[in-house]
């Protein structure tokens, strides 16, 4: 049996009241420092789990002796030092026989990662700066990832690696992927580690760029690398979609990324290339069916205020944004008429639901006439019968 699984079920094995931790009662008199330490760990996951301090630092907690309690003899070992913690994590991480105790589902090659990624190779070589397990997962106080105050909750990620990587940090808060998870709300969305990896966290090769955006942007990808694009980027070493659309601070794209003072074409190709003309093309294509979009939407809105069943309308506004939202994915084919099959789809589909619903409003102004004029001669006839009863009298 390891040291790590006799550590672990040990601690697991005393009992509830385990008299008291003198380690707590101690530390949390030193000062301020230790006192939050030891606060903060009576939310920490390892003691949910059942584990004291003596399962990571060692030594004996019942002992009011400093010298007895910390006696290397009884396996202290302090507090590690950074080069050491991947290691001292490690103890119970690495160990498959140790993470059946505790947390089966865990993966136990995070240490491996480590020493892949680019904060590992740093920190090997010497580098005391590179982050290393406690940076990044707060020892004492450690929440799971899927809690919102843990350091590797989804929306704090952003500032935990900004900790470090301040200038992406904010490029990824302005980009489009940033926006989506902190100003919306949207935890699906990408952050840091969706692209780069956790453990083994490392930029992405030139090669690789294409597959970490594909593994979200697959029909991207797929109508990219069917392009006549493609083997002239391969050859030029061109980042696939990070030479358009940049890295961290993504961009919303939008017709005018392709001609126009700000189009991205133009870092390559010049304004009066047969390039630029057909990113002019597709341009006008995209603005065409978001322009019958957004009227067909208005049409719809009016005629459901005056309140119109518009449903058959919303489902063909339904599938005209389904085709809108395709074709700017076709976009990355860079063939103008595959952009307009799809697009002027969904342009006939706009249409179509306009129509219906300026029928229906153009209904029910007709019968708002016709109602005022029937109210107008029963009016009229009540009228006069009241005169003619009243003569009769």
């Amino acid at each position: 049996m390891t040291l790590a699984v006799l550590v672990l079920a040990a601690a697991l094995a005393a009992p509830a009241s385990a008299a008291v931790n003198r380690c707590a009662a101690c530390h949390g008199g030193i000062d301020e420092k230790h006192a939050a330490l030891v606060k903060g760990f009576e939310r920490d996951i390892h003691r949910e789990k059942g584990l004291t301090c003596a399962a990571c630092h060692g030594g004996d907690p019942t002992k009011d002796d400093a010298a007895e309690a910390m006696d290397p003899e009884k396996g202290f070992v302090g507090a590690p030092s950074k080069a050491d913690m991947p290691r001292f994590c490690g103890k119970c991480h690495s160990d498959p026989a140790a993470m059946r105790r505790s947390n089966p589902s865990l993966p136990v090659d995070q240490e491996l990662k480590y020493y892949t990624s680019r904060h590992g190779k740093l920190l090997k070589a010497g580098d005391g700066r590179a982050a290393s397990c406690a940076d990044c997962h707060p020892p004492h106080g450690m929440r799971p990832p899927k809690d919102p105050t843990s350091s590797v909750y989804a929306k704090n990620i952003p500032r935990t690696c900004g900790t470090c990587h301040a200038r992406q940090s904010s490029d990824y808060r302005a980009g489009v992927h940033g926006v989506a998870l902190l100003e919306k709300g949207d935890t699906a969305a990408p952050v840091c580690n969706t692209c780069h990896g956790n453990h083994g966290a490392t930029p992405p090769a030139a090669a690789s760029i294409a597959m970490v955006c594909g593994s979200c942007h697959a029909n991207n990808m797929e109508f990219f690398k069917a392009s006549p694009m493609a083997k002239a980027w391969e050859k030029k070493g061109f980042h696939a979609c990070a030479t358009c659309h940049g890295n961290h601070a993504i961009a919303k794209p939008t017709p005018e990324l392709l001609s126009g003072s700000h189009a991205v074409c133009l870092k390559c190709h010049a304004p009066a290339s047969p390039q630029l003309a057909a990113a002019a093309a597709m341009k006008g294509t995209l603005l065409s069916v978001e322009t019958a979009y957004a009227s067909a939407e208005a049409a719809i809105k009016d005629a459901e205020v005056r309140g119109m069943d518009m449903e058959d309308a919303r489902d063909a506004l339904g599938q005209a944004r389904m085709a809108m939202y395709q074709a700017r994915t076709v976009v990355h084919s860079f063939q103008p008429a595959k952009v307009q099959e799809v697009a002027g789809g969904g342009a006939d589909l706009a249409r179509k639901a306009e129509g219906e619903a300026r029928a229906a409003v153009l209904d029910f102004r007709n019968r708002r006439i016709g109602l005022g004029l029937a109210t107008f001669v029963l009016t009229f006839l009540a009228g006069a019968l009241y005169l003619r009863v009243k003569d009769q009298e």
